[in-house]
């Protein structure tokens, strides 16, 4: 640790003992002086004096006792004894159980050998260990004097400020105990109003406590400066003991501020003049302001030089003088200047211009000093007989304006004025006015009228009327525009000036122009539903000059006959829908309404269905059913029909078939919908064919299905063959009748039953297309089948009878016998089998009509 250096000890060893003193109660840092006392008094001979004085132990701790409390008349330590030796003037006790006391001293009738130091010598033992004795030692020096001391002023002697309250304080040491002195102010400054005197003790940097003190509170002036403030200290019985004074020292701003003018006023135009600013100011004023007549001068100095005086000199001059204090202005001082006329000038009242008849004053205005005492007055040069400085014209002719002057004159000269120009006003007396271009006009030709003033002053100003009504920006003699029915009118020119006003006659312009505002009124207005009329449009036209006109009509274009102000249309028709227009002619022109459309609402008609690509396409196209029809308002629905079936509804007349089949071909219909009906297109029939791509996969596929069945059949004809050789092996052995049955299909002759054989081969089979099998009664009898036996009913041609009868059969055409066919591998006339019976084991034998009920049926196809 850094310590600081200690004179004659190592700081750092005395560190814990700095900082145990400012851990204990009542250690140096916090108690106060041991003893207060004055250090030096001053006594008079014969006088008490009066040592005040106060101890405190709080140094040597709580419960200290003191063990020795003296004074002593010129004290000096003796090393021997370790103590202070001298005469002992009084011992004294301390107040027991108390840290502190009074340890004052008084010495009666003071005599010179009383002078000297005097010294109070403390001992205090503490009442605790922590600390040690405490011994003190406090001296006074005592001076003797023949004459009582005077009192003390604070604070030290300084300037006083004027009107800044000062404070002034006076003080003596304390008397003895049955003394009762007293401190009085007498002077100036102590009887001024709002003076106030109260005790006050002086600081402690002025005086010592104990001390008897008082103050004076006043606010200086002026007139306090150089005077005398005494403060007195009187006894007991009221007389002075003794006093002091001091004389006072008091700023304050300038006072008694005048102008001091030589040589004194008036003064002639030309001389020298001195202008000084005198005025009392403590300190003395050290800037200094001038004005003339209000008006701050650049003058900063107390004397003011006019060398030469000039006539412009003249005026209240003030003067403000400043010091450190403030500032003071003086009263205005006048300084006349005489010199000749100047600045001469006529005044016109009331100013030009004037109208005519009305009252002038004329004056002549100048600045003299003296004022001037005579006037002459001309007008164009001519001398008038006025000799006063105001001429009176009453009443104002025309002949009075003109250019007047003045002369004024003074004891020192004579000046004459500029001449000042009187106008007099005059209306013009008459205004006429004409057209300098034929009336009527037509439109867009130009128009020029001119309007003609008689005599006036100032020149008038001529402006224009139109139906009694101002035309702006239309000032001048002439009038010229374009003629526009819009400035048809009549016209008057007002010629004016300041003095009055002239009016013209009237004049009428006429402007001619084709119709205007032409437009169709349509009744009733709006879009109308055909059928529903009739519909009236009529052609209404604003304006035109001339009035009369002819109205022609036009629709799309093309004008119609029998002109007439209303066109009537009775149904209205789908066809009265159209652009109309009204045409107006007059002489100048004709002009045609904007066009009018007549909106005839109808119902559809015309519709159409038109499928795209056409009506014949091929499947896996799109196809495109467009639904076309001439409506008013447009269609709002469109609803679509296949084959009388509705397949939906859309809001335009487009419908879609995306990627059609075979199955998709029929017929198409649609029905539009608008606001006012409904109609349906006719029937479209769309035909869907195979592709090339599908006609061939259905072909190949065909074939493949015809040789399957072929080979199907085939098998099975073998498999049957089989079976009836076998059949046929035990026919031979018990004759086997074979059972007689027809077509249901057969001719109604009577014919006789041909012999019953077996089918010649399988190849007999080949022959029959359709055909129902049917064992008839009566055919002849049957022999009894033993056993399950298959029993076929084959049907066989006769040929005979075919050559003889015709065919036996209605699905049979007469053709060669059957050998011949055999021959050429012609077997349509045979059949292969017909009917199959399986007879039930317990079905007795019998006749052939027995084995009806058993035959089912079999439809066979070739």
């Amino acid at each position: 640790m850094l310590c600081p250096p200690l004179s004659g000890l190592d700081a750092c060893d005395m560190w814990p003992f700095i900082c145990l003193l400012f851990l204990i109660p009542g250690s140096l840092s916090t108690c106060p002086a041991v003893v207060t006392a004055p250090k030096e008094l001053v006594a008079a001979v014969g006088s008490c004096l009066y040592i005040s004085c106060r101890y405190n132990l709080c140094k040597a701790g709580p419960d200290a006792q003191i063990s020795d409390l003296r004074w002593i008349h010129k004290p000096k330590y003796n090393e021997k004894m370790k103590d202070f030796m001298g005469q002992s003037v009084t011992h004294l006790r301390g107040t027991p159980g108390a840290n502190e006391g009074n340890c004052s001293l008084t010495l009666p009738h003071i005599r010179g050998d009383n002078a000297g130091v005097y010294g109070l010598r403390l001992v205090a033992e503490p009442g605790r260990r922590t600390f040690k004795t405490l011994r003190w030692i406090h001296y006074v020096t005592v001076n003797v004097t023949d004459t009582p001391p005077a009192p003390q002023l604070w604070p030290d002697p300084a300037p006083l400020t004027e009107g800044r309250r000062t404070t002034l304080g006076c003080w003596v040491p304390p008397a003895c105990p049955n003394e009762n002195p007293t401190l009085v102010w007498e002077g100036p400054a102590a009887k001024t109003p709002r003076v106030d005197v109260y005790p006050q003790l002086p600081p402690d940097n002025v005086a010592t406590p104990p001390v008897i003190g008082t103050a004076l509170a006043f606010e200086p002036s002026w007139y306090h400066d150089g005077t005398h403030l005494n403060c007195i200290l009187r006894g007991s019985d009221g007389q002075t003991i003794t006093q002091t004074f001091r004389k006072l020292e008091v700023n304050f701003a300038p006072r008694d501020v005048w102008v001091e003018v030589t040589p004194p006023s008036p003064v002639r135009e030309g001389q020298d003049v001195t202008l000084r600013c005198q005025d009392s100011a403590k300190p003395p004023s050290n800037s200094y302001t001038w004005s003339l007549e209000g008006r701050i001068l650049p003058h900063y100095t107390a004397q003011v030089l006019l060398q030469p005086t000039k006539a412009t000199d003249g005026g209240a001059y003030s003067c403000r003088a400043t010091n450190i204090v403030g500032t003071h202005q003086s009263p205005p001082t006048t300084l006349e200047v005489y010199y000749a006329p100047r600045d001469v000038w006529v005044e016109v009242t009331p100013p030009s211009p004037v109208h005519e008849g009305r009252e002038v004053t004329l004056r002549c205005r100048d600045s003299a000093k003296p004022p001037s005492n005579s006037y002459t007055w001309s007008l164009e040069g001519r001398i008038l007989p006025h000799y006063t400085a105001q001429v009176l014209l009453q009443p104002t002719k025309a002949t009075d304006g003109g250019a007047y002057s003045c002369q004024a004159t003074n004891g020192l000269g004579t000046a004459k004025s500029l001449p000042v120009t009187l106008e007099v006003y005059y209306p013009p007396q008459t205004a006429t006015l004409e057209t300098l271009t034929p009336l009527p006009a037509l439109v867009d030709s130009h128009i020029t009228l001119r309007c003609a003033l008689g005599p006036a002053h100032p020149a008038p100003v001529i402006q224009w009327l139109r139906n009694d009504r101002w035309e702006v920006n239309t000032p001048g003699p002439t009038l010229s525009f374009s003629a526009d029915p819009a400035r048809a009118g009549t016209y008057r020119c007002i010629g004016q000036n300041p003095a009055g006003s002239a009016r013209s006659p009237p004049l009428s312009v006429i402007v001619w122009y084709p119709p205007k505002a032409v437009q169709v009124l349509q009744s009733p207005g709006g879009p109308v539903v055909a059928g529903r009329g009739p519909v009236r449009l009529r052609c209404q036209v604003g304006a035109a000059e001339p009035p009369k006109f002819k109205v022609s009509w036009f629709k799309n274009g093309e004008e119609l006959p029998d002109p007439a102000p209303n066109l009537l249309l009775p149904g209205p028709e789908a066809a009265d829908a159209a652009t109309y227009v009204c045409q107006a002619r007059n002489e100048v022109g004709a002009t045609r309404s904007p066009p009018v459309t007549l909106d005839v609402h109808f119902g559809p008609q015309g519709v159409e269905l038109v499928p795209e690509p056409g009506q014949r396409v091929q499947e896996a196209t799109d196809v495109i059913l467009r639904c076309r029809a001439d409506a008013r308002p447009p269609p709002m629905a469109f609803e679509w029909f296949w084959d009388e079936r509705p397949l939906g509804r859309t809001p335009k007349g487009l419908w879609v078939l995306q990627a059609v089949g075979t199955q998709a071909s029929g017929r198409y219909r649609c029905r539009v919908t608008n606001d006012v009906a409904t109609a349906d297109s006719s029937d479209v029939i769309v035909t869907v064919y195979y592709s090339t791509s599908t006609i061939l996969r259905k072909t190949f596929l065909g074939l493949g299905v015809g040789l399957g069945i072929l080979l199907v059949l085939g098998t099975l004809g073998c498999f049957l063959r089989r079976r009836w050789r076998q059949r046929q092996v035990a026919a031979d052995e018990e004759p086997v009748v074979e059972p007689s049955g027809t077509f249901f299909l057969r001719n109604k002759k009577p014919r006789t039953p041909a012999s019953p054989r077996p089918p010649r081969g399988p190849d007999d089979t080949n022959a029959i297309s359709y055909s129902s099998l049917l064992s008839l009664p009566g055919s002849g009898s049957v022999p009894r089948l033993r056993g399950d036996t298959v029993v076929y009913t084959v049907l066989k041609r006769n040929d005979g009878a075919a050559k003889a009868e015709g065919p036996d059969y209605e699905n049979v055409q007469p053709g060669p016998s059957s050998r011949e066919r055999d021959r050429d591998g012609d077997r349509d006339g045979a059949l292969v089998y017909a009917a199959l019976a399986l007879s039930s084991p317990g079905t007795p034998r019998g006749h052939a009509g027995d084995l009806g009920d058993a035959v089912e049926y079999t439809t066979l196809r070739h």
